[in-house]
């Protein structure tokens, strides 16, 4: 090659190195352009979002206010509610304080009225003065010890008919004597003259001398068992004895019925009913 040749090579190497050159600087440009518009959007989007955030926290921020201004509203009246709660729970202790005591009172006044209608039926306890009881219902079904106060008169039925076959017994009593009656229930016993105990609150008809004298006697409780002399007393000729295997006062219970005249060997066991009558025996 000759000198020309060269020297347009290197005029055209030179063109070309400053066209890329210019191409290069070029494309720097385009990008700094293009990375620039994206950072000024990308600015701008932080700021577009900042204002919407701001604005929620505002809201957010007053929505906590009223809430914060609502709540002693909403915790006031509900401690004036407990505040009134409070006072109504000793209202409602008072109010069942109040009728506890009406309560107890008629519960204290209820058996009162029971109690006279049980005084008839506890009579079994008591004293038991003239009168027309129903066993059962007015005094207890069991065993009594009656006393004689002068004249006395029993009489024990089944019924209130009036039928004389309603009889069960009738016994009179005279002087200071005394029996045994055993009611059931039922049945209607009249006492006229005299009184009359249940034999657990009886008074002791045991003599504290040893002499038997008118009345009737339970074998082994008030009179020992055994053979016993029967004597006719000073007053009368002829006494009269009896034996029974209770007290029911029927003549189907009757073991033994005679006369004393001057003086009689008896015999008697536990659980008999001596019943003596113008006469008397000793026992000790």
């Amino acid at each position: 090659m000759n000198k020309k040749q060269l020297s347009w090579a290197a005029v055209g190497a030179a063109v070309l190195l400053f066209a890329l050159i210019i191409a290069i600087v070029s494309n720097k440009e385009s990008t700094e352009t293009v990375t620039k518009e994206p950072m000024i959007t990308g600015t701008s989007t932080p700021d577009t979002f900042k204002e919407p955030t701001e604005e929620l926290v505002l809201q957010e921020e007053a929505k906590k206010e009223q809430s914060e201004i609502e709540a002693p509203d909403k915790e006031g009246p509900n401690r004036e509610e407990s505040k009134n709660e409070q006072p109504t729970k000793p209202d409602t202790d008072s109010s069942k304080n109040v009728p506890s005591t009406p309560q107890a009172q008629p519960s204290t006044s209820a058996p009162k009225p029971t109690e006279p209608q049980k005084q008839p039926t506890s009579a079994a306890t008591t004293l038991i003065k003239d009168g027309t009881y129903q066993v059962g219902a007015d005094i207890e079904p069991g065993e009594y010890l009656v006393f004689s106060n002068g004249i006395t008169l029993l009489e024990n039925t089944k019924d209130q008919s009036g039928n004389p076959d309603s009889i069960v017994f009738n016994v009179a009593l005279d002087g200071r004597s005394h029996t045994y009656v055993t009611l059931l229930q039922g049945e209607y016993f009249t006492l006229k003259g005299g009184e009359m105990y249940p034999v657990a609150s009886a008074p002791d008809i045991k003599p504290a001398d040893g002499i038997y004298k008118d009345g009737q006697y339970k074998v082994g409780t008030d009179i020992p068992a055994g053979t016993h002399t029967l004597k006719v007393d000073d007053q009368n000729d002829i006494g009269f004895y009896e034996i029974s295997k209770n007290s029911r006062q029927d003549m189907i219970d009757l073991l033994v019925s005679d006369v004393v005249e001057g003086e009689t060997s008896i015999k008697v066991t536990d659980g008999q009913y001596l019943t003596i009558r113008n006469a008397y025996l000793e026992a000790h």
